[in-house]
């Protein structure tokens, strides 16, 4: 397990689900409708290695900058959920170097914008109220972001609490795999308040 892991990167196995996640997005930008063939898409991720790194290998060939978001970091830092939602670097050059030494193969670093991590950016414990406020602002920023899509890379706990907070339906309760694709729209009602829907599984490597 990775309970005694503080922001460890992918496995061997996460390789290889990294890889057909990258094939996957590959043949989506060579098609036209695609959103991930969109001139508009912004890609972010957890400032965690392994989202990291797993941005990195499976949006290879997209000459956008990944801008990571420290709001987008895995629940449950605490001694109860394990270390694995909890970083170990700060700043550009500590974010990247750790990205570097972890991985098993060279990654484009220089694509990383680390500039929103320049100061601890997790949590050594974080009640369900900070998480829950958390998450929002995470949230929020996508609704409020650009016109086209966007794509982010995070963590399968914070997933399941997004879906079953505002979609809550059995795709909310299921297991998704890890490099899985999973689409939604994310805005605002008349009223501010947030608004999720049509939640899908776009794509997974156990298939």
């Amino acid at each position: 397990g990775l309970f005694f892991f503080f922001d460890h990167g992918i496995t061997t196995a996460g390789y290889a689900q990294c890889d057909a996640l990258h094939e996957y997005v590959a043949e989506q930008r060579a098609g036209a409708a695609s959103p991930w063939a969109d001139a508009r898409l912004e890609l972010y991720a957890s400032p965690l290695t392994r989202a990291i790194q797993t941005a990195l290998i499976a949006t290879d060939g997209i000459d956008k900058p990944l801008v990571l978001l420290p709001d987008a970091r895995e629940l449950g830092a605490g001694p109860i959920a394990g270390r694995d939602s909890l970083g170990a670097a700060v700043g550009v050059l500590e974010i990247l170097d750790r990205v570097s030494d972890e991985s098993a193969r060279p990654l484009a670093i220089e694509r990383v914008d680390a500039g929103r991590c320049e100061r601890r950016w997790w949590s050594r414990w974080e009640p369900h109220f900070r998480a829950r406020r958390r998450v929002d602002r995470f949230l929020g920023e996508l609704a409020d972001g650009g016109e086209g899509p966007a794509a982010v890379v995070c963590h399968s706990l914070l997933i399941r609490s997004i879906l079953r907070r505002h979609c809550p339906d059995d795709l909310a309760r299921g297991l998704i795999p890890n490099c899985s694709v999973l689409s939604i729209d994310v805005g605002r009602d008349d009223d501010g308040a947030l608004r999720l829907a049509n939640p899908a599984l776009a794509f997974s490597p156990s298939e």
